[in-house]
């Protein structure tokens, strides 16, 4: 059974289409919010967890569930009674299972599972102290402090990547065992339609390329568009000829940049959070680029689209720090550059132009791919489980 925040409703494809018979049982905290009304700005800003000025009451009650806050601290109150409800209604739950950040669920879970005494696992996608403080700091921020509270809690644990179990035995070296911890990667479901097998690029002759941000800073946002407008000049590229299209975080500030540049004609954002048209963009794109900036946070994770980019055999490409997207890169047979880094950035954008144009873009090898599908990851996870002896 899966206790999930409030969804989300008014706009076409904002949520998946579930396929009969595949969905596990959903209890949400509370009723749909009702987006219809916000533009695609603030819309991106609701999912992310960010306060909407237009919609005070709404946002803030939403954006509780993904911050720090007095407000998550409420949605964790009756998350909690919910998950009590299920628990005295189905007393053959044994396991509970538990993702984040934000903080508020992994919270919930550790104390659910001591008043009720069950086994619990732990899913940590990314730091959950996103300031990462100096080991000198004296004081800790709230962040810092349930970070070290779910680290140190004992109880077994999973992360996606290596490098977030190596920053974390870093961070917490001598008080966190190596073998609480499990590397189980993010998977991508195979049986969607988005991921029925297609070969080479796009049939358009528009050439189309995907980029993913990840806590882009400004001036690593304009060492991109700096590249792209000179990939752009360099190759002779009109508009019609290309398209750009920007998702994630930063989308926004990257149509305001370049408005007055070459590239800003073939520049695209969104759509956010309509989960079908972003699959399908992605699926026609002949290039999908993840932009991650240089924080020490963006070594340690790998975008999830760009898990379900690998999965419908895009190829791929990186401005990114080394770490683990750089890998995925690498391994899918892909180029990266270094944020910030222009001649590199220039580089790597006329090295996927010429190889757009000669057709010579290949996606993952078939091992890559079997890695990364669902069944492979599922199969990972529930060894996981049953190593913990939970």
């Amino acid at each position: 059974m899966v206790v999930a925040p409030p969804g989300l409703c008014g706009v076409d494809g904002l949520t998946p289409v579930v396929r009969q018979g595949q969905a596990p049982e959903v209890h949400r905290t509370g009723p749909d919010f009702d987006v219809s009304e916000l533009g695609d700005e603030e819309r991106d800003a609701l999912l992310r967890g960010r306060p909407v000025s237009s919609r005070r009451p709404l946002a803030a009650r939403f954006s509780g569930l993904f911050k720090d806050d007095s407000t998550g601290a409420d949605w964790q109150k009756g998350a909690s009674k919910l998950v009590d409800r299920l628990i005295a209604e189905h007393p053959d739950i044994e396991l509970l299972y538990a993702q984040g950040p934000p903080l508020e669920p992994l919270m919930l879970a550790l104390d659910v599972a001591r008043r009720h005494r069950l086994a619990v696992m732990l899913d940590i996608m990314e730091p959950l102290d996103p300031a990462m403080p100096p080991r000198a700091t004296s004081r800790q921020s709230a962040r810092s402090k349930a970070e070290e509270l779910i680290l140190l809690s004992g109880v077994p644990m999973i992360t996606p990547t290596r490098a977030l179990k190596e920053y974390f035995l870093k961070k917490y070296q001598g008080r966190l065992a190596h073998g609480a911890m499990t590397i189980v990667p993010d998977g991508y479901d195979s049986t969607h339609l988005a991921f029925r097998p297609q070969q080479g690029g796009s049939s358009s002759a528009v050439m189309r390329w995907a980029f993913i941000l990840e806590c882009v800073s400004k001036k690593e946002l304009k060492a991109l568009l700096g590249g792209l407008d000179a990939c752009i000049n360099a190759e002779g590229l009109t508009k019609g000829a290309a398209e750009f299209t920007f998702f994630g975080d930063g989308a926004h500030e990257v149509a305001r940049l370049s408005a007055k540049r070459p590239s800003g004609p073939m520049i695209v954002t969104g759509p956010f959070g309509a989960l079908e048209s972003e699959l399908d963009l992605f699926r026609r794109a002949d290039l999908v680029c993840a932009v991650l900036g240089a924080e020490e946070r963006n070594v340690c994770i790998v975008p999830g689209r760009m898990v379900d980019a690998l999965g419908m055999r895009r190829p791929l490409c990186g401005v990114v720090p080394v770490g683990a997207t750089e890998k995925l890169v690498v391994e899918a047979g892909g180029m990266t550059a270094l944020p910030g880094d222009g001649a590199a950035i220039l580089e790597l954008f006329r090295s996927g132009v010429s190889q757009c144009r000669s057709r010579t873009l290949r996606g993952a090898e078939a091992e890559l791919l079997r890695r990364y599908e669902i069944r492979s990851v599922m199969h990972e996870m529930t060894g996981a489980i049953a190593g913990q002896h939970v």
